[in-house]
């Protein structure tokens, strides 16, 4: 008989897992939940089988109370009346056996842990009152004498705490299947086996401190409330009463959404969504060019699979000169270079410091050598430069296209040494008065540094003389000589 009864557990079991399910909505419902099983006391008592039921009304998703009633006879050992009090003894197939029978009524909470779903998986706690007797072979009481030698009826009553837990399946809205594990503590409270009684415990007959109980239960709801969107919170109580199926609701019946992407836990198959994300129906978020940055987050939304990206989506541009590192053939470029399409310097005076970092751009003649700024550090002009380009008549001061062309190439230079301040002398021949010869000196000093000042060399850097006929370098006893004297000189200041 057990052993069918064993199969007959087992192949329930298994049905479980293979019938369509529906959710389940308790709230308002009385649920009547008969049940069958397995039960233990330990000690010689010997497993049983066991029957019960529940009766349960639903508060909320979460909640429900009811009554929880169960029997179970079990075989135990036989008395061994040799001592001076009677004790329970492992029996052999052949002796006769007693048996012990339970009959518990508890009163019972349920703590639903996923409502609404089609499993549920639930706990359950109660307190209530254990009556048990002793029944022989042929179903007789025992009897058996205390301290005193009077002899009183094998039974009692002890206080019981229930702890549990259990799932039941929905095939349908109101009928469930499922199994339940309970632990019955007898606590010892209101028993009789106590002064002359004391007949039980280690030195007397061996009553066990608990009963452990495996069953499978079925459950009818009757009656309900109404609940439009099936969350399990009436709608006369229910603040959110089109909440989608399957959602995960509080109190009130509004969804939960625990990381906040829009889709509700119980739908949500994808938590702790980082915030911002876009996601789909399911809650996953998305990430449409595959970077492993979600779309909402990620502020370059179209970068190329091949390119290594930041926290933000962005391709990562390790020397920050604009252009990514996926695209960049030249990595290492200084900070502040200007570059060119493929992320290399561009050096348009080719002097080996590139543009953007090059305080003296453009190509000058005479140039030699740069220091890190791009700027000349040697070249061809003497502390001392006579422009000999520049000639100019007796008592004039103007400059010819001569003269300017020869400037021009002066400019480059200048161009080309932004750090060098010079002094432009106007000198003369011995014709006419000093006095006149001065100025004219002066006036000649100026138009040159005019001229370098139209081509845009600043005009701090230059500081005009005029020396007249003071400073000769040339004879003036001859017309060639007077000539030449009639000239302008550069003069390095630094």
């Amino acid at each position: 008989m057990q052993k069918r009864f064993t199969t007959a557990l087992v192949l329930l079991l298994v049905l479980l897992l293979a019938v369509p399910a529906f959710a389940a909505v308790t709230t308002g419902k009385v649920g009547l939940a008969p049940r069958a099983g397995f039960f233990l006391t330990g000690g010689e008592w010997k497993i049983g089988p066991m029957f019960g039921a529940d009766i349960k009304f639903g508060l909320h998703q979460h909640w429900a109370v009811g009554v929880s009633g169960m029997y179970g006879p079990t075989k135990g050992g036989m008395f061994d009346m040799t001592g001076d009090l009677p004790t329970i003894v492992a029996a052999d197939e052949d002796d006769n056996k007693l048996r012990i029978r339970h009959h518990i009524v508890e009163l019972a909470g349920f703590y639903n842990i996923n409502p609404v779903k089609e499993a549920v998986f639930y706990l359950t706690a109660g307190i209530g009152v254990d009556t048990w007797r002793v029944r022989d072979n042929n179903g007789d009481k025992v009897y058996v004498s205390d301290l005193n030698g009077e002899s009183f009826e094998f039974r009692d009553q002890q206080l019981t705490l229930m702890f549990g837990a259990g799932i039941e399946y929905f095939p349908i809205e109101e009928f469930s299947f499922g199994g339940t594990l309970r632990y019955h503590v007898l606590t010892g409270a209101f028993s009789q086996f106590k002064d002359d009684r004391d007949v039980g415990g280690s030195d007397g007959l061996d009553n066990p401190s608990g009963v452990l109980e495996l069953g499978v239960m079925l459950t009818a709801y009757l009656g309900s409330c109404k609940d439009g969107d099936r969350d399990g919170v009436c709608d006369d109580d229910d603040l959110c009463p089109e909440t989608p199926y399957g959602c995960i609701v509080d109190s009130t019946g509004c969804e939960i959404d625990s990381d906040g992407d829009g889709v509700c836990d119980g739908i949500d198959t994808c938590a702790a969504t980082p915030p911002g994300c876009t996601v789909d129906a399911y809650g996953c978020q998305k990430d449409g060019d595959g970077d492993g940055v979600c779309d909402g987050v990620d502020k370059c939304p179209n970068t190329p699979k091949e390119a290594k990206v930041d926290a933000d989506g962005c391709p990562v541009d390790t020397d920050r000169d604009g252009i990514p590192d996926y695209l960049d053939t030249c990595p290492g470029t200084l900070s502040g270079c200007v570059v060119d399409q493929n992320g290399c310097p561009v050096d348009s005076d080719r002097d080996g410091v590139c543009d953007g970092i090059d305080e003296c751009p453009g190509d000058p003649n005479n140039v030699l050598e740069v220091d890190s700024r791009g700027c000349p550090t040697a070249f061809h002009i003497e502390p001392e430069l006579i422009l000999v380009g520049v000639v100019f008549p007796v008592n004039a001061a103007n400059l010819d296209d001569q003269a300017k062309a020869y400037l021009d190439g002066v400019v480059k230079s200048l161009q080309a040494l932004p750090h060098v301040k010079v002094e432009v002398q106007g000198h003369t021949d011995i014709s006419g008065s000093r006095d006149k010869n001065m100025t004219l000196s002066t006036k000649r000093a100026q138009s040159v540094a005019d001229y370098f000042i139209s081509k845009g060399i600043d005009k701090t850097r230059l500081v005009v003389k005029g020396y007249g006929p003071d400073k000769p370098k040339f004879d003036n006893g001859a017309a060639d000589g007077r000539k030449k004297n009639r000239r302008v000189e550069l003069k390095r200041l630094n």
